[in-house]
């Protein structure tokens, strides 16, 4: 089938069609049927045969992009292109049908409550798309990572090793330079989704400043009401005849004294205005009096001051109070539960209005849902690469990578590694400190002397190198960590706790608002700014996620010495092969993943973010200058944020005890423990095997056996050394007083 003769280790071989593969096997089986196969196998191959004989010409060639992980490709690159178009599309949509304001674009104005209800909405979308187009970049990253046949020869030959079926950095070393330039431009092209998708929408909120009168209840019965103040000061008279116009066409809130000391002490006012607090004890039924005008009329002023200079509800509270007025409201509630709730003037006379009930004037809102443009022409380039990138990986990646365990077993079984020869019972971390002790010393054979079967059944934690543990939990406890010392040191600048906590994910709350001298007071710094704990929790996420495929790729490795199984591969599956799973995880954990890193985004948007203010009078007048710009935080999104990290991580570290199935070597994602663990025909006994043979690439050149079921464990041999192998023919159970090699 071969002349081994005319091969070297640096050709490339080209493999024969299964339809062609399954003709040679078909053949060789009838003549040694009764030593190798069953005759259920040789039907199915039969079978296998007719089955994908080519039958449409040029259309069955051009059927495998439509196969294997090229189908996942392809779902990867719909995947970023529905993102893509759905962005394209919002700009599009938002440029042509509403108004644009400097470089931003207004979606929404008015009702606030609204504006919060879609700023949620549109943050769980923008959250489930990002998640989508980055677990798609994810499967391309890891397919371009991910080694072929050829870079894993060239490896084992310099005593290197690359991964398997994990996440790698160090295979971008190892395979083509035009593969690692697409890996980093595919992850260079993430960062933008990272640090500016979350905040290409965002909300702006609205606060009105508001007049006091105090008088009779029946003011919109009265003909000509008179206030007392001079007719030259036209801002109150104009709030006046405003409350006035409303009394009389009944548009006037009644609000019983607790409903108004609550829709009132509140330090951004976005539902209420102008305010008639109805008392008897003016001088007449026709006589009103301008008590105050509160509120926050310049937020930065309020933000930059502390109480009672910068309360926005003092008249509230006595004239000599000096602390933060929400302190005293415990007592107004008790005066209002007595029948008793006054109000103090704040003129020198300290005369004192008992208040029946209010009547408040709804505000206008003008809170805002906006989007920058720059950001999302900034988002939608980015989506655009990395769907060309992953069409490219569709159409023009022509030698398939080995993405999984069954993959590498598959290449291995039908040309055995000639580098790995006597090393079958070998450990991941045994081949990792050899490599680096010496890489030399893989040209030595054998790779050590025969060794006895422990059958001691190791953790799941075990597959995984000391490094990669080191990194991950020591970034995973920092991360934590930083998360609750901010979240202490941000509660400790709160003037008053007590309001935070009952706040929503993502409200506005003043005491949680960033200010200072340094802190930036435009878009694009604040928005790195409130978007980086996105990208530190990116990192998390690939690191757990690696973590998680390389104990459940030992797992899967485990079962193959417990039982008879077909390989798991990427490609079209044949006979008793497997699909693979989506990026080498079983659907059972890589869902719960995906759910809990869309959540965990979404949860971290909402601790960290953008809040706009703009400040209006009275009389609904646009105070620009006093408009702030800056980042809040909320301490439940935080808390809840660091429960929903930590469940992750300890699920993930608590994976790591589990036993494996069998006592079967742990190999990890080592392609060279890997490929040691492929030698079915090799014998240890036979004289002449004390040499890397780079010429007997081929030692099952009669048959097949990836296409079928297939086991680990001890091979039939004769003599004083046993060999254990991947194999479809018989195994048994490794016995823990025999040596193998």
């Amino acid at each position: 089938m071969f002349n081994r003769g005319s091969l070297d280790r640096d050709t490339e071989l080209i493999p024969i069609p299964y339809h062609q593969s399954a003709d040679l096997l078909i053949q060789s089986t009838s003549e040694r049927e009764s030593e190798r196969y069953s005759e259920r196998d040789t039907e199915r191959l039969s079978a296998y045969n007719e089955e994908t004989k080519p039958k449409h010409g040029w259309l069955f060639q051009g059927g495998d992009r439509f196969q294997g992980w090229r189908f996942t490709i392809c779902l990867a690159f719909i995947a970023s292109l529905i993102v893509f178009l759905f962005n394209l599309g919002f700009m599009l949509y938002t440029i042509s049908h509403h108004r644009q304001d400097d470089t931003k674009g207004i979606l929404y104005q008015g009702d606030c409550d609204k504006v919060q209800h879609l700023d949620i909405g549109f943050h769980l979308l923008i959250n489930i798309l990002s998640t989508t187009l980055l677990s798609a970049s994810n499967f391309g990253m890891q397919c371009l990572a991910a080694p072929t046949r050829r870079n894993i020869d060239r490896a084992h030959q310099k005593g290197k090793w690359l991964d398997i079926g994990v996440p790698s950095i160090r295979n971008l070393f190892r395979v083509s330079k035009g593969r690692s330039l697409l890996w980093i431009c595919l992850a260079s092209s993430s960062l933008p989704f990272h640090l500016m998708y979350n905040s290409t929408i965002f909300s702006t909120t609205s606060v009105t400043a508001y007049n006091i009168f105090l008088g009779h209840g029946d003011l919109g019965k009265i003909p000509s009401p008179d206030l007392e103040v001079p007719l030259q000061d036209t801002d109150k008279w104009s709030s006046f005849n405003g409350l006035f116009s409303s009394a009389k066409n009944g548009s006037l809130q009644h609000l019983d004294p607790k409903e108004c000391v609550d829709n009132y002490a509140q330090t951004f006012q976005t539902t209420y205005g102008d305010l008639l607090l109805v008392t008897e004890q003016v001088s007449t039924n026709t006589s009103y009096v301008y008590l105050t005008m509160q509120g926050v009329l310049n937020p930065r002023l309020y933000l930059d001051l502390t109480p009672p200079q910068a309360d926005p509800y003092k008249w509230l509270c006595p004239n000599d109070w000096s602390d933060d007025c929400e302190a005293y409201l415990p007592t107004i509630q008790s005066q209002i539960k007595k029948d008793n709730w006054t109000v103090a003037s704040t003129s020198s006379s300290g005369d004192r209005w008992k208040v029946n009930y209010c009547l408040a004037k709804k505000a206008r809102q003008f809170c805002k849902l906006q989007y920058s443009f720059p950001l999302t022409i900034v988002v939608i380039t980015f989506n655009l690469v990395k769907s060309a990138i992953l069409c490219y990986m569709w159409f023009g990646i022509k030698e398939a990578p080995i993405l999984t365990i069954g993959d590498a077993i598959t290449s291995f079984l039908r040309r055995p590694d000639p580098y790995t020869k006597g090393g079958c019972l070998l450990l991941n971390r045994e081949v990792e400190s050899m490599f680096r002790s010496s890489s030399a010393s893989i040209k030595k054979y054998p790779l050590h002397e025969p060794r006895k079967y422990v059958r001691k059944r190791r953790r799941w934690g075990s597959a995984v190198s000391t490094r990669r543990w080191v990194f991950s939990i020591s970034f995973g406890l920092i991360a934590i960590l930083a998360c609750i010392i901010l979240l202490v040191y941000g509660i400790s600048q709160i003037k008053s706790g007590s309001t935070v906590w009952r706040a929503s994910l993502g409200e506005v709350n003043p005491s949680t608002l960033i200010i200072g001298d340094h802190w930036p007071g435009t878009l694009i710094p604040i928005v790195i700014i409130a978007n980086m704990p996105q990208l530190i929790f990116s990192f998390l996420y690939f690191a757990f996620n690696s973590l998680l495929t390389a104990m459940n790729i030992a797992a899967e490795w485990s079962g193959y010495a417990v039982n008879r199984k077909g390989l798991r591969v990427s490609g079209s599956p044949s006979l008793s092969q497997r699909s693979n799973y989506f990026l080498s995880l079983p659907y059972r954990y890589a869902i719960p993943l995906i759910v809990v890193s869309a959540l965990l985004h979404w949860l971290i948007s909402r601790s960290l973010f953008i809040v706009g203010i703009e400040a209006y009078s009275p009389n609904m007048e646009r105070q620009q200058d006093n408009d702030i710009l800056t980042c809040g935080y909320s301490p439940v999104a935080i808390v809840s944020s660091i429960a929903v990290g930590s469940l992750m991580f300890f699920c993930v570290v608590g994976l790591s005890f589990r036993l494996f199935e069998s006592g079967m070597p742990v190999v990890g994602s080592c392609s060279f423990t890997i490929a040691a663990a492929c030698h079915p025909a090799f014998d240890p006994n036979r004289e002449g095997n004390g040499e890397v043979d780079e010429g007997m690439e081929w030692e099952n050149e009669d048959e097949d056996m990836a296409l079928l079921p297939v086991q680990w464990g001890s091979v039939p041999f004769v003599g004083s050394v046993g060999h254990c192998s991947f194999t479809s023919g018989d195994v048994e159970e490794p016995h823990g007083e025999q040596k193998y090699l």
